[in-house]
């Protein structure tokens, strides 16, 4: 596909950063053909939550994602709400409309500065780039409930979910980093809102009895997704946990949860997040067994762009790993 002018551009100025492998992030099938990313190949339907968080996950794993992101990046910039927010689009009478509201302002929001920062060149961010994410960060700050310290799923809807705000605490986190590296005095305050939030997590979410993260501030039936699923999103957030350190609250869900996850027992989609925290706490083997299963489940009918994205990035540490026997137990639980 060629490159827009404007992408270009933007390409040619990200040339510089550092911190990617060889390996290039392979988004041809879910490519639009004008620079969005599609949730599924021909699909006609772009979530920006999907396409931020493949493009996320993907760099910080280390594939290369600057094709990608540079298009991705110069579609989203014209379509942005004045309150920073964003829309969910379809291909309609040959051009792409709004037609729904994003699923979660606050994870949309925070995913999108993630990825600006994460992205931006040594300088730091272009113009352009740094009038969008300020908007988006007075559109974020605008959700967060004070008195509780965590973040409102939208103006619409105020749930406040434990898997958004481990996303938000993720990115703050990630952007004071960044904006510490480029010398910006916001630096601290960011951090600092990152670790307020994190301590507000564990005030609102953390069952201390159980040793367990509420899914959300509703009691609702324990289910794989969110309940289950939401365990594993402070970990990949690298959060500051309040019950023992990271690879032993990993090895506890892995004994009760592993195998339900690797045989799509209460849930069909592959979760390739998962096998993203099993590496992130230093578990290869079973990020391996994941990928051994997403193999026979790539290009199904549930199969996204963000579990393309995290397909490759297991794919690109451990694709020559040989999967362990714990895989068949698993597989057979």
């Amino acid at each position: 596909m060629r490159m827009l002018p404007a992408a270009l551009a933007v390409l040619c100025a990200l040339s510089a950063a550092p911190g990617f492998s060889s390996a290039a992030f392979d988004a041809d099938r879910f490519e639009s053909g004008d620079g969005g990313l599609l949730l599924a190949p021909d699909s006609g339907f772009i979530d920006p939550y999907f396409a931020n968080k493949a493009l996320v996950v993907a760099s910080d794993a280390g594939l290369d994602v600057r094709r990608a992101a540079a298009q991705w990046i110069t579609w989203m910039l014209p379509r942005q709400r004045k309150d920073g927010s964003f829309d969910r689009y379809c291909f309609r009478e040959g051009k792409w409309q709004d037609c729904k509201p994003a699923d979660a302002d606050d994870a949309m929001l925070a995913l999108w500065l993630q990825l600006l920062y994460h992205m931006a060149p040594p300088a730091g961010l272009p113009p352009e780039w740094q009038a969008s994410a300020q908007r988006a960060l007075r559109g974020l700050r605008g959700l967060r409930n004070r008195r509780l310290g965590i973040y409102y799923v939208s103006r619409r809807d105020h749930s406040a979910l434990l898997m958004d705000n481990a996303e938000v605490y993720g990115a703050l986190h990630d952007v004071a980093q960044a904006q510490a590296r480029f010398g910006d005095p916001e630096a601290a305050r960011t951090q600092a809102d990152a670790e307020a939030l994190a301590r507000a997590i564990h005030r609102v979410f953390w069952d201390d009895r159980h040793a367990w993260f509420r899914a959300s501030m509703a009691k609702d039936r324990p289910q794989f997704y969110p309940d289950v699923l939401g365990q594993t999103y402070p970990l990949m957030a690298e959060m500051p946990l309040p019950a023992g350190k990271a690879r032993q609250l990993w090895e506890r869900w892995k004994q009760n949860f592993a195998g339900a996850w690797l045989s799509n027992r209460y849930d069909p989609y592959s979760w390739g997040l998962i096998a993203l925290t099993a590496m992130k706490v230093g578990d290869s083997s079973t990020a391996v067994c994941w990928l051994q299963h997403a193999r026979g489940q790539r290009w199904n009918d549930e199969w996204n762009v963000l579990e393309e994205a995290s397909f490759q990035a297991v794919e690109s540490r451990l694709g020559t790993l040989a999967p362990g026997g714990e895989c068949a137990k698993w597989g057979s639980r």
